[in-house]
């Protein structure tokens, strides 16, 4: 059962050195049955694939008594190809989405990959692409 889509705010940023472009980046949260996991995604508009969209992705506790010691950040690059959209799972703490402030545990690749995780992650990420409209077209038809 897909989960509720809850948008909370978008900003533009300076330039991009190599293109020019100002990277955008919007935040939620994607609330189901598991619980809250907030997510952010940044891309550089109009960059046709130049640079790759990424969605940040934190799992864990939320609310009053959570510290950000009780979360985890997962990070997804979202690129066109040939055969529609392409996902890979990167290591968080070298994503251009820095969830630091958010939380303590910056996932790497191996640790998503083939875990309990994966799964969760990939279908976020669609019903991300496909619920909020701020990012829908950018990131993949």
């Amino acid at each position: 059962m897909p989960g509720t889509i809850e948008l909370i705010g978008q900003a533009d940023f300076p330039p991009c050195a190599c293109c020019g472009v100002p990277p955008r980046r919007v935040w939620g949260n994607l609330i189901d049955a598991d619980g809250t996991t907030a997510y952010v995604v940044q891309w550089a508009p109009g960059t046709h694939g130049t640079h790759a969209a990424v969605i940040g992705l934190i799992f864990g506790a939320w609310g009053d008594g959570s510290r950000r010691e009780d979360r985890s950040h997962v990070a997804v690059e979202c690129r066109p190809g040939e055969d529609g959209l392409q996902l890979m799972i990167i290591d968080a703490a070298g994503s251009p989405v820095d969830a630091t402030s958010l939380a303590a545990t910056a996932l790497r690749r191996n640790q998503v990959i083939d875990g309990p995780l994966q799964a969760r992650v990939f279908n976020y990420v669609e019903q991300i692409r496909v619920q909020d409209g701020r990012v829908g077209g950018l990131i993949g038809a």
